[in-house]
């Protein structure tokens, strides 16, 4: 499994959580550094922020389905625009889990 964030905290909080239910995550701190990597071949899925400097986690998406359409891309985000959403639904089969947060008063 591969988790992609430019978020030095959420890829460390995300990476361990991942590791603490069994998985072997390899985490990357940009989409280009993931395609660098070589791995592509040898992950079983792809979780990646979509917000992004240089290639966005859509974009990357995108790029990974060329050459591995059946690996499960798991796209995570805070933006909830219907724009950003259509084109993540676009890239394969999604389901959005996006919620509304709102701090109470």
């Amino acid at each position: 499994m591969a988790v992609v964030d430019d978020d030095e905290a959420v890829l460390d909080a995300t990476s361990s959580f991942l590791e603490a239910l069994g998985y072997d995550p390899r985490a990357f701190n940009s989409g280009e550094a993931f395609l660098a990597s070589g791995l592509t071949g040898d992950v079983s899925c792809l979780l990646t922020d979509i917000n992004m400097p240089g290639l966005n986690g859509l974009d990357l998406q995108e790029r990974v389905r060329r050459v591995q359409p059946a690996l499960p891309v798991i796209l995570m985000t805070a933006l909830t625009d219907d724009t950003t959403r259509l084109r993540a639904f676009a890239g394969a089969p999604a389901i959005s889990c996006a919620s509304r947060w709102r701090p109470t008063t």
